[in-house]
């Protein structure tokens, strides 16, 4: 089997990270530009004061843009692209969850590219300025890959920005900084995490090494998603292994890419405005389904025996649960985000691909 692996991030996780790893931030630059989001949570976990303490330690300025949305837009990031060349930063640092990460690398893109929103998307840009992660939720992984996922009206979903030099130079993983988020977005983003180590193990361009970290992220986040779903309380323990988790699901598909839930889940989120993890974890019952049926492989029920539910109904079970209450969609929306996820590279990333018709049945069931 020919394969190559590419994760150039240097990673440092635990207690106390930024703090006791400040020098790293040296050589990036004189001037930082942090990207958080709306809601002041980066204030709220320690992780802003942290880095900004590491920053001044190391005498490199920082400028604050703290206007990051749920699924950014992509005029958040021209606004962002427009403050970094104000303040000329050398480096942009992500604090958050996914939303100001992915954000956070589409301003490193376009802070150093003077080009069209179709021209970035089509991945027409050299330079990009170097970029500095901090995940304070345990779910998209965007510490460790190339993707920036931004919200794009123009084609009425979310589309991707992705190349190596999107890969931040820098992560920082500190479990505390995930120690009060609500239990809300706890489950959304351990589901996101779930669906990306599901969907990279089912993925033909899975490869030996991803595998290794697949099933390792399969038992852990496994295993917490029945905690989650037990309702039982989460201790410093469960924090970590979700962080832990969610980094190795972002290793994974930083080879493997994402599928059909993915694909189908976007419109969930642009249309329905339901969180991008949950909406996930709303299709995924029914594309297990859908692979058990029409597929002989035997990775499909490895990810259930790996993931540690003794059989198919307990893992549905479990998904149904942490999904929540699932929204009514008329015919005539099932046709239009299936047409939107029929287009994606997504879809054909699987054991099997569907046509548009098995697409309309995941959908319809899942609702």
């Amino acid at each position: 089997m020919n394969w190559q692996w590419f994760v150039p991030t240097k990673v440092f996780y635990g207690d106390d990270v930024i703090k006791n790893n400040a020098s790293t931030l040296k050589g990036l630059g004189e001037k930082a530009m942090i990207v958080t989001g709306q809601g002041g949570s980066a204030k709220r976990n320690g992780s802003l004061g942290d880095m900004t303490e590491a920053l001044e330690s190391m005498n490199i300025k920082w400028e604050l843009f703290n206007a990051i949305e749920a699924n950014p837009s992509i005029d958040t990031i021209h606004k962002g692209a427009e403050f970094a060349k104000k303040h000329g930063v050398d480096f942009v640092i992500g604090i958050g969850g996914g939303s100001p990460l992915d954000a956070a690398k589409a301003i490193a893109v376009l802070a150093v590219n003077d080009i069209s929103d179709e021209d970035l998307f089509a991945l027409k840009f050299d330079d990009v300025l170097p970029i500095v992660a901090v995940p304070t939720t345990a779910g998209t992984g965007s510490e460790v890959t190339p993707y920036s996922i931004i919200t794009y009206p123009a084609i009425r979903s979310k589309k991707s920005i992705f190349g190596d030099k999107l890969f931040p130079q820098v992560s920082f993983l500190d479990p505390k900084y995930t120690l009060d988020l609500p239990l809300h977005i706890t489950i959304d983003t351990a589901v996101d995490a779930y669906a990306h180590v599901l969907e990279g193990y089912l993925s033909p361009r899975h490869t030996l090494l991803s595998d290794l970290l697949a099933k390792e992220a399969l038992g852990i986040l496994g295993a917490e998603l029945r905690h989650l779903a037990a309702d039982k309380p989460l201790a410093y323990e469960n924090r970590n292994n979700l962080l832990y988790g969610s980094m190795l699901a972002g290793m994974v598909i930083s080879h493997t890419a994402t599928s059909i839930p993915h694909a189908l889940s976007y419109s969930l989120t642009y249309f329905k405005d339901i969180p991008h993890g949950r909406a996930n974890g709303m299709v995924i019952p029914e594309y297990i389904k859908f692979n058990l049926k029409n597929s002989d492989d035997p990775r499909i029920m490895e990810v259930i025996k790996y993931s540690g539910f003794e059989d198919v109904d307990s893992f549905i079970a479990t998904m149904r649960k942490l999904s929540g209450t699932v929204p009514k969609l008329e015919d005539s929306e099932i046709e239009d985000y299936i047409n939107l996820a029929y287009g994606t590279k997504n879809i054909r990333n699987n054991v099997i691909i569907p046509e548009l018709d098995d697409l309309r049945t995941i959908l319809k069931m899942s609702m």
